[in-house]
């Protein structure tokens, strides 16, 4: 299974402008959906011994960034998630990861890094 859901959540990356609903949101689709995916797809897997579980991070997971603090909280949540089902689920020859790319051309990327367009990404 690969679980690439994600949301970019509010742009503003200062703590001070934090706004809950935001941080809810971008953890629910984020975190929750990656927790309840694998859930659902276990149950598949356990009983057959096989399976792969691959969700996408961010590179933010692991770098300090100016990243949304929502978003980089959440794909710190998904590598965590990703680790620790690992161990789980690894017993049961299901294999658990996750990639964290650097940058993908989105609304938020763009701009971040103000005025680069896709082709320079």
């Amino acid at each position: 299974m690969f679980n690439n859901a994600g949301t970019e959540g509010s742009p503003t990356a200062r703590i001070c402008e934090f706004d809950y609903g935001d941080f809810k949101k971008t953890f629910d689709v984020h975190v929750y959906g990656a927790f309840l995916a694998a859930k659902h797809v276990a149950r598949v897997m356990v009983p057959t011994r096989m399976g792969s579980i691959l969700f996408t991070a961010s590179l933010t997971a692991v770098t300090a960034s100016d990243a949304p603090h929502t978003y980089v909280a959440a794909k710190h949540a998904v590598v965590g998630l990703a680790r620790n089902l690992g161990v789980e689920l690894g017993q049961h020859g299901i294999r658990v990861n996750s990639i964290s790319p650097f940058l993908v051309p989105t609304a938020l990327s763009r701009e971040g890094f103000g005025g680069v367009d896709d082709e320079m990404i």
